[in-house]
């Protein structure tokens, strides 16, 4: 059984300012006590731009990666929230797939492993049958494609996904596909905020949760949330995961919302997560 505090420990990209330079995120990261970052590439500007980053780029961006003694392992994709990989409209479900397709190659380039997709059939309209099978056909195609670029594809479990806010729920779809290329990555703050208990849910995963956002929330919210202020026991989720024999990623998910001042909170919320892990550890004569 590996140790809880030799599993990568990563922070998402949002806890640092957007205008930060690369080489100053890595160093904001690394100061504050994570082993990555999760880079992010949602559905609005600036970082939407991202899926036209140039090859180009890319080097330049592995590069400060390398120099900063980091690497990047997941890759948070919410642009396909606007462009829904079920929806009715063959033109926006074709771009929702394209979007996903580029997120893969960017991912392969930059030798991330995973890429968390938003998980919706549609967004601000009516799901039904359709809308569902277009999801699993859509699903299907892009998990070949990832399988040809080598990563992984992951469900993400959502608060505001009616079919798919528990590991149990993402269970059902990962079983339909049974493929290496789709797994599951939970968020222990996105279901604590649906009313549920993230620690015994974890465990209908088994060896399909491959990377775990460790959050707090509370009921109805599941962002901002301090840690150790929600609804989250932390402890039970690692000992769930060691049970487990849980081998994946931990990404710490926070938003600074663009403001240098959370900057010091970082480490605050690296030593909280660290000291959980440290003391679960201990328990299972990990130390």
């Amino acid at each position: 059984m590996s140790r809880l505090q030799d599993i990568k420990l990563g922070v998402y990209e949002k806890a640092i300012p957007l205008q930060y330079s690369w080489p100053e995120k890595f160093r904001v990261a690394k100061e504050a006590g994570f082993d990555y970052i999760e880079l992010s590439i949602d559905g609005v500007q600036p970082r939407i731009e991202r899926l036209k980053w140039t090859t180009q780029d890319l080097i330049e961006i592995r590069h400060a990666a390398e120099e900063a003694g980091m690497q990047f392992y997941t890759m948070a994709l919410s642009a396909n929230r606007y462009f829904p990989l079920g929806d009715d409209r063959d033109e926006v479900r074709e771009q929702g797939k394209a979007i996903v397709r580029r997120a893969i190659e960017i991912a392969s380039f930059l030798g991330a492993k995973i890429i968390q997709l938003a998980p919706y059939d549609v967004n601000g309209r009516e799901s039904n049958e359709k809308t569902m099978q277009n999801f699993r056909d859509s699903l299907r195609e892009l998990i070949d494609y990832a399988a040809l670029n080598g990563v992984i594809l992951t469900i993400e479990v959502m608060e505001d996904v009616p079919f798919i806010t528990s590991v149990k729920a993402a269970k059902g779809i990962i079983d339909e596909f049974d493929s290496p290329y789709l797994q599951i990555y939970t968020d222990t703050g996105n279901v604590a905020a649906t009313g549920a208990d993230p620690a015994p849910d974890l465990k209908n995963g088994g060896r399909h949760v491959v990377a775990v956002h460790v959050k707090d929330g509370t009921l109805g919210c599941c962002r901002n949330v301090p840690y150790g202020e929600g609804l989250v026991d932390f402890e039970r989720c690692f000992q769930e995961l060691v049970d487990m024999n849980y081998h994946g990623f931990f990404v710490s998910e926070m938003w600074c919302e663009e403001d240098e001042s959370f900057i010091p909170y970082l480490k605050t919320a690296a030593d909280f997560i660290r000291g959980k892990m440290k003391l679960v550890d201990a328990r299972n004569g990990q130390e």
